[in-house]
């Protein structure tokens, strides 16, 4: 895994010297930050997909996805990936107020960004893909946006349901009151989902991972907000990214597709 990792990193740092972002400050915290890719030569007007990094809600930053800009670069939209506090300095309710100021940062600067402010989509993988559903299914009336702010969803070996992560912790570092555990999993809202959102994992995740990816699927479909379903063969936990990265994929077209 650590090789695996260290490849990610070396591919992110190349394409961040290929195509420095612009590192932007979406609050006042020091950590909120957010890291803005955009294509050459384009103006404006482009799509943005707003990636959540993982890290199981303590490590991970904004550079660790720097790898997957590359096929949103290449297909006309821009990346953008925040940066958040972590436990311990950090709750999980504190995490995701944070990744709403970052979407809604985005949104209220699009035109200055080149983003369509009609085109924001939202993605992220393990515990980030547990905050981008977190994302999907905000009320963001209550945040002075549209109902509909987030266009579409890409959700990568991510969490839905807390309840059996907080058992099998014991709750140690996420600390979570019950009624937090319930307002902060998705499948307890997911019908309120305003998008089309791709739900993937890989064969080689945990049973854990996988049933909660069949969970989402599942009543996202019942919602009629399933854009699609991937199951990757062969691929673990953070090989999906490469997967995604790639640009080669039928998961990287799906995404792609979605958001153009």
């Amino acid at each position: 895994m650590r090789e695996l990792l260290g490849k990610q990193a070396a591919a992110g740092a190349r394409l961040r010297a290929a195509f420095p972002p612009k590192t932007l400050s979406y609050g006042a915290q020091a950590a909120e930050k957010i890291d803005v890719f955009a294509p050459a030569g384009v103006a404006g007007g482009l799509p943005a997909m707003v990636f959540i990094h993982g890290g199981n809600w303590r490590v991970g930053t904004k550079e660790s996805v720097s790898c997957l800009a590359t096929p949103f670069l290449e297909g006309g939209a821009i990346f953008a990936a925040p940066e958040f506090d972590s436990i311990p300095a950090n709750t999980l309710p504190g995490m995701a107020e944070q990744c709403r100021r970052a979407i809604l940062w985005v949104w209220r600067h699009a035109r200055e960004l080149g983003v369509d402010p009609d085109r924001i989509h939202v993605g992220g993988h393990s515990a980030g893909g547990h905050l981008a559903a977190v994302m999907l299914t905000t009320d963001w009336t209550r945040h002075g946006a549209p109902p509909d702010l987030l266009k579409g969803g890409l959700v990568l070996s991510g969490l839905c349901d807390l309840e059996p992560v907080v058992l099998a912790a014991g709750n140690r570092h996420l600390k979570l009151t019950a009624a937090e555990r319930i307002e902060l999993s998705p499948v307890h809202r997911l019908r309120d989902v305003k998008c089309p959102v791709i739900v993937a994992w890989g064969t080689g995740d945990s049973p854990e991972f996988k049933r909660q990816g069949m969970l989402m699927a599942r009543q996202l479909r019942a919602a009629g907000r399933l854009a699609g379903t991937y199951v990757l063969q062969g691929v673990n936990h953070f090989e999906i990214l490469d997967v995604l990265a790639s640009g080669q994929s039928q998961l990287a077209a799906a995404a792609l597709a979605a958001i153009r």
